[in-house]
């Protein structure tokens, strides 16, 4: 093949496939929390600059080959290549999340893949504020479709501005400076712009990596292509060095570099593009790009990104009870027979129309395919709560209730339980249920990583601060049940003692503090009011010590004692609220009976839980409701209506 003959046609360059292979397996480490990989989120700024290279070299060669582009070809290519495997990912989460998903997580799953399917999730991550930085907590599914829905936004558009240029007259070069002076102004955007997460996930903020590519397939695509037929030693460098500095800033850039929405992505784009180039040309970096097997990850990249995710979110360290690096290498061997099974048997054979052979049954299969990607979801998996209290608890407290639940049964009686709080919640409660006899009916809206209080962000490590929009209203889940439990046990550990900002100022409330005391006892005021004319007592849990981890903030002495301190308090100002024992029913999480009570040194194991709450904390939390129901009764706290008279179940000063 001629030099002429290579620049009328796409040649294929196995480097390329090398360069997906880095992006897929950068973005791989980083989600599977590998610290010495912080940066590997940059791979799918890799992706984008690779990706408007390659769409807008073959626009602009078919159009300087045949004088037009087909739109409707191209369009139809990209449709082959992206929509079977991103919807079959979207009903398969669906499906699992049906069984493996609380209604909590469903009713967020849903609305994600809705947008999914209709590739919209990084405007729909935009208009519910969330933060990619939570991505490790609470995860969804497909919180990773975000970047897919930018490409194919942008599928829509470079092809119509290419076709525009091209009829209006301008060359190859002439294309490459539009698309230049787009990537500038893109950037231009996300400098103007506020907020980290709304740069992020912004369709118009991170175009100028794919401009940046497109740039480069016209300004220097034929060059490179005569270029990789010949060794160049002073070109040839340009690889190593765009590789170097690509790694070391997967190494050393972070979610707290604030340099990437100032400019930096489209840094990073230029390193990228400089990559790409490399990959081409002879040199190191081709060769080792058009290594084999880096070359087969690449062309299963696309599946690797798709299921990986869903594939880390279920296959986590508490169901599989595994280290991180024999779990990381599970997460990968389970990804990598997801993605290659994909490829050959789904991805492949319909790109190569070996099957949906014709047009028209293609078509009505995409249509049918997505509409179902778009309507399961909203059939099968539980909506998401949408009431918000807007009424203050001294209405509230006026409201006859619905059903007065019989808050006599303590001893042996059937007894309704909501559970709420963080993770040691959702461990406490799963152990009622399981060392209940039948006689005790548990309803969880205890929520992995979330304070009582309804704040903006939880400061709950050493090295990262985590947003909590997906915490759920406490108030809200307590007013839900407030007619249909006999008692509310609060259980909070680790994360009420974490620093936090309120949603009403930039402040870090620390733990102990004023503020923090009085954000906890106006929570606790306002729970009174809502479970008052269901007249439901509270108990809350003693927080204990837990296994200390040097990079949480909050499991040490100070913020427990603050925390346990607060909780007294409570229990001295309301006779409708008692502290209940804890501590002493556990061994030192440093113990090696403690560590076969509770393995990450907080939960408790199963069977070890679910014989506590059986032999001891179930008879205890019956035991300290007696006495408190009785305290309510003698104090005129609890009336006969069986309601709560706030001012006499207040304790007097």
């Amino acid at each position: 093949m001629t030099v002429d003959d290579r620049l009328r046609t796409s040649v294929h360059h196995p480097g390329l496939d090398g360069v997906r292979a880095v992006a897929v397996l950068a973005v791989l480490v980083f989600h599977a929390e590998q610290n010495w990989l912080p940066g590997g989120f940059l791979g799918v700024s890799l992706f984008f600059t690779l990706s408007g290279y390659l769409i807008v070299n073959l626009l602009v060669t078919e159009f300087e080959r045949n004088g037009s582009v087909s739109l409707r070809a191209f369009w139809a290519r990209r449709l082959r290549r992206l929509a079977p495997a991103a919807t079959v990912v979207v009903l398969g989460v669906v499906a699992l999340s049906s069984w493996l998903s609380s209604s909590l997580e469903q009713g967020r799953i849903r609305g994600d893949a809705v947008a999914a399917a209709s590739y919209v999730a990084n405007w729909r991550a935009i208009a519910a504020d969330e933060s990619y930085a939570e991505i490790f907590a609470n995860a969804s599914p497909l919180q990773h479709m975000w970047s897919l829905s930018i490409e194919e936004q942008l599928y829509l558009l470079v092809p119509i501005v290419v076709v525009i240029a091209a009829r209006i007259g301008l060359k190859r070069q002439g294309i490459g400076v539009m698309f230049a002076a787009g990537a500038a102004v893109s950037c231009a955007i996300a400098i103007a712009s506020d907020g980290f997460d709304r740069i992020y996930y912004g369709t118009d903020t991170r175009a100028s990596e794919l401009f940046v590519g497109a740039a480069l397939a016209c300004l220097l695509g034929p060059r490179l292509e005569r270029w990789a037929l010949s060794i160049n030693r002073s070109r040839a460098i340009i690889g190593p060095i765009a590789l170097v500095a690509f790694v070391v800033l997967c190494r050393l850039v972070d979610l707290d570099s604030t340099w990437l929405v100032s400019g930096g992505f489209t840094a990073v784009a230029l390193v990228s593009a400089a990559l790409c180039a490399g990959a081409i040309m002879p040199g190191a970096v081709r060769t080792v790009l058009s290594w084999r097997p880096l070359v087969y990850i690449g062309r299963i990249s696309y599946g690797l990104y798709l299921v990986h995710w869903p594939v880390y979110v279920w296959l986590d360290g508490e169901r599989l009870d595994l280290d991180p690096v024999p779990l990381f290498a599970v997460r990968l061997a389970v990804t990598f027979a997801v993605a290659a099974l994909s490829y050959r048997y789904l991805e492949m054979p319909i790109r190569l129309r070996t099957r949906l052979v014709n047009p028209r049954v293609a078509l009505a299969t995409f249509v049918a395919a997505v509409a179902a990607a778009m309507t399961v979801p909203l059939v099968v998996l539980a909506a998401p709560t949408t009431t918000t209290i807007d009424v203050v608890p001294e209405v509230l407290s006026t409201i006859p209730p619905t059903v007065v639940p019989d808050t006599s049964n303590t001893g042996d009686g059937p007894l309704e339980v909501l559970v709420i709080g963080d993770s040691s919640g959702e461990n406490v409660a799963l152990a009622l249920s399981n060392g209940g006899d039948g006689r005790l009916g548990v309803v969880s809206g205890a929520v992995i990583g979330c304070p009582l209080v309804d704040v903006r962000m939880v400061f709950l490590r050493v090295d990262q601060n985590q947003d909590t929009d997906y915490c759920p209203d406490n108030l809200l889940t307590i007013a839900d049940h407030a007619t249909n439990i006999d008692v509310l046990v609060i259980v909070a550990s680790v994360a009420n003692q974490w620093d936090y900002r309120p949603l009403d100022s930039d402040e870090r409330v620390v733990v102990g503090g004023d503020r923090y005391r009085a954000d906890l006892d106006r929570f606790i005021d306002d729970v009174n009011g809502v479970l008052a004319f269901g007249g439901v007592p509270v108990l809350v849990l003693e927080s204990p010590v837990v296994g200390d981890d040097p990079m949480m903030n909050g499991d040490t002495t100070e913020p427990r004692a603050a925390w346990n301190s607060v909780m007294r308090s409570w229990d001295e100002r309301w006779h409708s609220v008692a502290v209940v024992p804890y501590a002493d029913l556990l061994a030192d999480p440093d113990s090696e009976e403690g560590r076969l009570e509770r393995p990450d040194g907080t939960h408790l194991d199963a069977a070890f839980g679910e014989r506590l709450a059986r032999e001891s904390l179930i008879p205890r939390l019956r035991e300290v409701l007696g006495r408190t129901l009785e305290e309510m009764r003698s104090t005129g706290c609890l009336t006969d209506a069986g309601r709560l008279a706030l001012s006499a179940c207040r304790v007097s000063s």
